[in-house]
Order: C-alpha cells, then structure tokens, then sequence
C-alpha cells in the first residue's frame, strides 16, 4: 500500500482527527481523552488553584490517575464530573496512548 502526503491546509478539518495529525509519520496520534477534554481539566483545575499539565495526561498513567483523583476531591461539581468522564474514558480505552495508522 503506498500512502501519500497531503500537506495539512488542504485537508478538511474532519480529516484531522480528534488527537491531531502526524505528519512525518503519517499516522494520528489517540490518546485515552480527548484533549479538549483535558485542557477543560487544566483549565477549570487552575481556577481552583491546582496544577495539571494535560498533555501529560495521555502518557503519564499514574500522573493522570493522581490529577483525576484530585480534581475529583475538590468539591466543585463541574470539576468532579469532568473528571469522572475523563477517567471512564481512560477505562474504556483500556490504554493510555497509540498510534494508529
């Protein structure tokens, strides 16, 4: 199978995945979340004076599970469902980060 590169502005925006596009590889990266998902985390986790980096959410397994967890103690009901979405999503996966072609 040979497989071609289209450079990215000609792409619809649907072609590029909820995780993004790879171009030097040529594969999507997916990842347990989605990442808007995890920046609404980190977002609404600094609001209420707490750290988390979302891109390491998608690699870091014990990181996330930590930053879930405390996201989820916090109280805030926004938070707490946010984070009990994001870690069903993880559990669903059943992975923490892929390539896929």
């Amino acid at each position: 199978m040979q497989v071609h590169s289209v450079p990215l502005h000609l792409l619809p925006e649907s072609a590029h995945g909820a995780y993004g596009w790879v171009p030097d590889l040529g594969l999507t990266v997916s990842g347990p979340a989605a990442m808007d998902d995890l920046w609404q985390l980190e977002t609404l986790m600094t609001q209420q004076g707490m750290k988390l980096q979302a891109t390491r959410m998608v690699y870091d397994r014990s990181y996330a599970l930590d930053r879930l967890a405390c996201a989820y103690a916090r109280g805030d009901e926004t938070l707490r469902e946010l984070a009990q979405q994001i870690f069903d999503s993880f559990q669903r996966r059943g992975e923490w980060i892929g390539l896929s072609h």
